[in-house]
């Protein structure tokens, strides 16, 4: 289940206090309730803080896992919740995601997101794991302005996490390939829960053996569209859709015989 977090955000000047404060929704510009005088330069050289609350009951927390879901941010932001710093938006990524469950409580709750200029060190330690990055898809940038560029929500999760998406590609010398398609998800609670996996029109649904961190499917592609990866055409690529326990991440493939492994860490 995705719990929308688009508005209405507070916004406020930490720069110039004699901007007005206004209310906004997401995505949007923040120029779209400042000042028309205020030229997006203007707003870029400055500081900004926004703000929206949320009301959290039970029926929230029953959630065994609780993920914060920001893509769209092209300017450096700080990210905090009931004023704990979660993360950093620093640009080295196009989607930001943590697990905020433990930091929630019943009752009103106070995400913000402050766009400052960056600090000479990060605003908390991450830690970095070896993962392998073959493959992933570049960041994406969005719009020069300052601004979200997508919706913000909240991914909540009653029994498993998507973590990764692997595909492998196998070519037959007759012609045509097979797509092979893992993914990885990470145990929170033991239940019934299967995987829908869709690609070229096709669609599995496959069971989660909760003993287990992965799943996978094969798709047959009698005549692909041939992906050249030194004149790529977006028109030669597929669409590969996951949906997981509420959760859906979508991305897109390219067949070609020089492409063998692929992974979507997530």
């Amino acid at each position: 289940m995705k719990y929308s977090l688009a508005g209405y955000w507070q916004l406020s000047p930490l720069t110039d206090l004699t901007v007005p404060q206004d209310d906004i929704c997401f995505p949007a510009p923040l120029s779209e309730v400042l000042p028309v005088t205020l030229s997006e330069a203007e707003i870029a050289a400055q500081e900004w803080h926004l703000m929206h609350d949320i009301e959290v009951d039970d029926a929230l927390l029953s959630f065994t896992g609780i993920d914060l879901v920001l893509e769209g941010i092209d300017h450096h932001a700080e990210i905090r919740l009931n004023g704990v710093a979660l993360f950093d938006c620093d640009g080295l990524s196009s989607v930001y995601r943590k697990d905020i469950k433990s930091l929630l409580q019943p009752g009103r709750n106070r995400f913000e997101i402050l766009f400052l200029e960056p600090d000479d060190e990060p605003l908390i330690e991450v830690e970095q794991h070896p993962l392998c990055f073959l493959g992933k898809e570049p960041v994406r940038h969005y719009d020069s302005r300052v601004g979200i560029w997508r919706e913000p929500y909240l991914q909540c999760i009653r029994h498993v996490r998507l973590t990764h998406l692997t595909t492998e590609q196998v070519w037959h010398h007759g012609g045509g390939c097979e797509l092979l398609v893992h993914i990885y998800f990470e145990m929170l609670k033991p239940g019934l829960v299967s995987a829908v996996i869709k690609f070229d029109g096709m669609s599995y649904q496959i069971p989660i053996d909760m003993r287990s961190d992965q799943a996978s499917a094969v798709f047959q592609v009698e005549a692909p569209r041939y992906f050249n990866p030194e004149h790529p055409d977006p028109q030669d690529l597929y669409r590969l859709t996951v949906q997981l326990d509420g959760q859906e991440e979508s991305c897109q493939i390219g067949l070609s015989e020089g492409v063998c492994v692929t992974h979507f860490p997530l």
